[in-house]
């Protein structure tokens, strides 16, 4: 592990980079036609899942699972499958624009290994849901007997709980005894609007627990849980699990000055706390305590390690929006960019040689080492995994005479007029009844 996890973070680092730069190219290099607005990207949502998604497809998953991407991260997902020979160079350069790597991971749009579209906030979940209860349909009909069955994971930001089909999902997988599910949520407690309300984590915990899933709460990296066993450590954990949410990303873009200068106004001169700020630099303290649970490897590989199950598991992972780039914390980084002067701080701060922006492994001193690394990669050791099936002709339209009628009601009538034919779609139509209520007593 000590050796892999030297290369997590050489790849965590390489996917920070060329993430932010396929965005910054899009905006700032790729030529526009005059009048043309800003191509758009998220730079800081991409920068808070880095981790996770390192940890995730460069440790943890297996082929036979499938991963829903939340919108917002498609610049790390192209920029891991263009690093794994999936994407090219030409889609990248062409990031949001037309024929390129698309804004949100799409199965139709896309050249490279996308398990499902995710062009809407919240799709996912429902996604991974219903493609576990699939799953488990086809392994009861003895359709995938050659197949173990895989996770369904979905990478969720926190402000995606706010779509409602979120909680249909909860209450229908509940029903069917979902299971082999994973929701990954990207808790950096920022959004479009603002910053997310105070103690949602509490509700998200409880609610979950609820409909019988597993709840781990990852907060606090391995820096941070070093620290907390010092003396005076204690006294920081308080400090930061009581930090209001708006005031931990104002200190995160502030930086290690702004963070020793508060923690001395709040916590005071008490001796151990003192010597436990004073004995790391204003940089050091700044890495301390921008280590939450979903920005460590230690902490997340351990984490997804830790499930050998098949219960349905929420991960609820605490993160920096904009974490490791110059728009951390900021309160309006959701759709902010870095200009061409930071992104030339960054490149500087990245280690980036000017010309080799776009090579995939152009920090790397060990590149032999790390091409073996990757070139047994659970995940993608066999190749892309999508599935190929034949077009099923369809019967034809089927026409509504209602003058009016719900969307809803619509589509159900229209499923129920193909079920009663004779087509190959009618043989594939299916309904999942709801499970038998037991009499009480």
């Amino acid at each position: 592990m000590p050796r892999e996890l030297d290369h997590l973070k050489i790849l965590e680092q390489r996917l920070l980079w060329l993430s932010a730069w396929m965005v910054h190219n899009a905006n700032h290099l790729r030529p526009k036609g005059e009048g043309d607005v800003k191509v758009g990207g998220h730079q800081a949502s991409c920068a808070s899942m880095v981790s996770i998604m390192t940890a995730l497809y460069f440790h943890t998953l297996r082929p036979e699972d499938r991963v829903a991407v939340k919108p917002h991260a498609s610049p790390v997902f192209h920029a891991m499958q263009y690093m794994m020979g999936n994407q090219s160079l030409e889609k990248l350069k062409g990031f949001r624009g037309y024929g390129g790597a698309q804004s949100y991971p799409s199965r139709t749009k896309d050249v490279d290994d996308v398990d499902f579209s995710t062009g809407s906030v919240g799709l996912g979940v429902a996604e991974t849901a219903f493609a576990s209860v699939v799953q488990d349909y086809l392994a009861a009909k003895d359709w995938a007997a050659d197949r173990p069955l895989g996770r369904m994971v979905a990478l969720v930001g926190d402000a995606e709980l706010d779509e409602g089909n979120v909680y249909e999902c909860l209450q229908e997988g509940w029903k069917h005894e979902l299971r082999n599910t994973w929701w990954i949520i990207d808790y950096n407690r920022q959004s479009l609007d603002g910053v997310v309300h105070e103690g949602l984590w509490e509700k998200i915990e409880s609610i979950f627990k609820a409909f019988g899933w597993r709840v781990v709460v990852l907060r606090h990296g391995t820096l941070q849980r070093a620290a907390f066993e010092e003396p005076g450590g204690e006294a920081l954990k308080r400090w930061i699990q009581s930090c209001p949410n708006a005031d931990y990303s104002a200190l995160t873009y502030q930086g290690g000055a702004a963070w020793r200068g508060r923690l001395m106004d709040d916590l005071g001169d008490q001796g151990d706390v003192t010597a436990l700020l004073s004995k790391r630099s204003d940089e050091q303290l700044s890495a301390l305590m921008n280590n939450l649970g979903g920005q460590c490897l230690e902490t997340l590989t351990e984490a997804f390690d830790s499930i050998t199950d098949d219960r349905p598991t929420v991960f609820l992972a605490y993160t920096i929006k904009g974490w490791g780039t110059p728009l951390a914390g900021h309160k309006d980084n959701h759709a902010g960019l870095m200009n061409p002067a930071q992104m030339a701080d960054f490149q500087q701060h990245m280690g980036v040689p000017e010309g080799e922006e776009w090579e995939t492994l152009a920090t790397v001193e060990d590149k032999d080492g790390m091409n073996a690394f990757l070139g047994k990669v659970p995940f993608f050791e066999a190749g892309p995994r999508r599935f190929t099936a034949p077009k099923v002709e369809s019967p034809g339209p089927v026409f509504l005479d209602d003058r009016s009628l719900s969307t809803q009601a619509g589509f159900g009538k229209i499923l129920d007029a193909l079920a009663k034919g004779d087509s190959e779609i009618a043989d594939r139509i299916r309904t999942l009844p709801r499970p038998p209520i037991s009499a009480p007593g």
